[in-house]
């Protein structure tokens, strides 16, 4: 009985270890590769995960570890501060997958019917199509005596605004979104800042 507590805690902490180490590296190896599989249309322009993805997916997999790192420290006494500690453990196991869940369903899209972006407290995509765009702008700011795209905004009918950071899959799907704005009479507009 001993030594079966010894290696789960063993085990436990070899857990957290990679938990916590993978943290870093993870989520820029299987986050992207998980939304594709899910995710991604068969024709589209751009098909991207946010950074705020990355990020937050960093955090549930450091939180898985710190939920473990509390569990192994924290031994209760008596029968019932066990089954608080389970509950509070399975509480926090499923936040953290709730989480996770949000993450990998956190990404956009942009196709021939518009702009598909699924917000990370949301478990629907929302929809702006090319004809709601009634201008497009590309910030460019000058770093270093250089000039470098920075942005893409739309603005739409209401006068609401979306804005793109230029990641190189965006400017690759640049000549594809100037087709589509141009079909509506929009082009995009040089601002330098």
């Amino acid at each position: 009985m001993a030594t079966t507590k010894v290696n789960r805690k063993h085990n436990q902490i070899a857990v957290i270890i990679v938990l916590f180490l993978s943290s870093f590296i993870a989520p820029f190896i299987l986050l992207f590769p998980i939304q594709e599989l899910l995710y991604r249309p068969n024709d589209y322009y751009l098909f991207e995960t946010t950074f705020k993805a990355y990020i937050i997916l960093m955090i549930a997999l450091i939180g898985m570890a710190m939920v473990l790192l509390v569990n192994i420290i924290i031994v209760p006494k008596t029968k019932k501060g066990r089954n608080i500690q389970r509950a509070i453990v399975g509480t926090s196991w499923l936040l953290v997958l709730l989480f996770l869940f949000l993450c990998i369903n956190h990404y956009q899209i942009m196709d021939e019917k518009g702009l598909h972006m699924n917000a990370f407290f949301s478990v629907q995509e929302d929809l702006t199509s090319w004809e709601e765009i009634i201008k497009a702008e590309q910030t460019n700011v000058q770093k270093d005596g250089v000039t470098k795209p920075d942005k893409l905004i739309f603005t739409l009918h209401d006068g609401s605004t979306i804005e793109q950071s230029l990641t190189a899959k965006l400017v690759k799907a640049k000549p594809f979104i100037n087709l589509e704005l141009s079909k509506n009479g929009v082009t995009i507009e040089n601002v330098y800042q």
